[in-house]
């Protein structure tokens, strides 16, 4: 029955309800293989954008062996895309998701459902029946499917790919990842468990509450992210790989979100100033990323606007954008896509919140070490 309603009468608009999203926190350090794959191997990422920095970076390379780097080369393809699209299924393994567990799942999963997944999220809007027909082996279909919005060198590969025999590349994908971690990751697990632990644990206490925007804005210091339609659930990953970024993926009905770990989850020495306040007024005293924060502070700003404020490279401003948002002082707001993939411009405006509380702190800092000198 179609009900007829009065123009003089009150409308409650459903369309900008809340909605509620279920949070979990996911502590395992199986996503911080596959992160490390992808900052390490992926040429496009730049070893000094992570804080672990290049010498890290040639440490895990010397690490793994020539046959393996090249095997994860090849089936990771430009962007370590293959890689990353495995972090959705990675989280839809039975738990508990220790490496072990995870990488003998994926060893016995049905190839067909791994060629699904990958398509599936190389190729976002693409139709199911489309899928299922590339999954099959369908090169035509497959081109469809990726090259609608990827690269052609993607394209390219994620064929050459789909070219192999399913349970081949199931296998070889999978016994990568199980060499990754025995030989080159377990060299690291030990330190970086620990604060992942530590970090999943105070985070799981906080991650009920309903509102899921304020709290991607909290773990990522700054991102100020819409959830897509669709999503339905949310997965925080702490992460030690990429600090001082954070990564955002849409895997189906699954939102990931790899965070970086909060300092107090890194530092060991009691009596040393938080890292966070260290990189605030590191962050804080350099001119031109004062000139930044004080147009921020104006109104929201694109990252073309500030080159042609500053009279720099584009490259040399994300730098500094980069190292405002690390300490929290910026927020950012994320594009938009259609779906025929077009992006609108990232926007990003000044959280004065965080200036107000670096220097509530450093003066608590201070006046604590103070008193503790008087009374040593």
């Amino acid at each position: 029955m179609v009900e007829v309603i009065d123009p003089q009468s009150k409308v409650r608009d459903l369309s900008a309800a809340r909605r509620h999203i279920p949070i979990e926190v996911d502590g395992a350090s199986v996503y911080e293989v596959i992160a490390t794959i992808w900052t390490v191997f992926n040429d496009k990422e730049k070893p000094s954008s992570f804080e672990l920095g290049p010498d890290w970076h040639k440490k895990v390379m010397e690490l793994t062996a020539d046959d393996l780097r090249r095997e994860l080369e090849l089936l990771g393809g430009p962007y370590c895309s293959v890689w990353m699209s495995l972090l959705g299924l990675v989280a839809s393994a039975p738990h508990p998701h220790d490496p072990e567990r995870v990488f003998a799942w994926l060893a016995q999963i049905n190839p067909q459902r791994l060629r699904r997944w990958m398509l599936g999220y190389l190729g976002q809007y693409a139709d199911a029946a489309l899928i299922e027909q590339a999954s099959e082996g369908d090169v035509a279909a497959v081109r469809e499917i990726i090259g609608s919005n990827k690269p052609e060198e993607m394209v390219d590969h994620v064929v050459s790919l789909f070219e192999m025999d399913p349970v081949e590349m199931r296998d070889r994908m999978a016994v990568a990842l199980g060499r990754f971690r025995t030989e080159v990751f377990s060299n690291f697990e030990p330190d970086f468990g620990g604060a992942i632990s530590r970090a999943a644990a105070a985070r799981r206490a906080m991650a009920t509450r309903d509102d899921v925007k304020a709290v991607i804005e909290e773990v990522t210091n700054g991102l100020d992210y819409d959830v897509p339609i669709g999503v339905n659930r949310v997965i925080l990953i702490p992460s030690v790989v990429v600090r001082p970024l954070s990564l955002i993926d849409v895997q189906r009905d699954t939102l990931l979100v790899l965070y970086a770990i909060a300092d107090e989850f890194m530092d060991s020495d009691p009596e040393a100033p938080p890292s966070w306040l260290v990189k605030t007024y590191k962050a804080l005293s350099d001119e031109r990323r004062l000139r930044i924060l004080r147009r921020l502070a104006e109104r929201e700003t694109t990252l073309d606007e500030l080159t042609e404020m500053l009279g720099l490279s584009k490259s040399t401003v994300h730098h500094h954008i980069s190292i405002l948002r690390a300490a929290g002082l910026v927020r950012v707001k994320m594009p938009t896509s259609s779906h025929k993939g077009e992006k609108h411009s990232t926007y990003y405006s000044l959280r004065p919140q965080a200036l107000d509380a670096a220097g509530s702190f450093l003066d608590t800092y201070i006046r604590t070490s103070d008193e503790v000198a008087k009374n040593a």
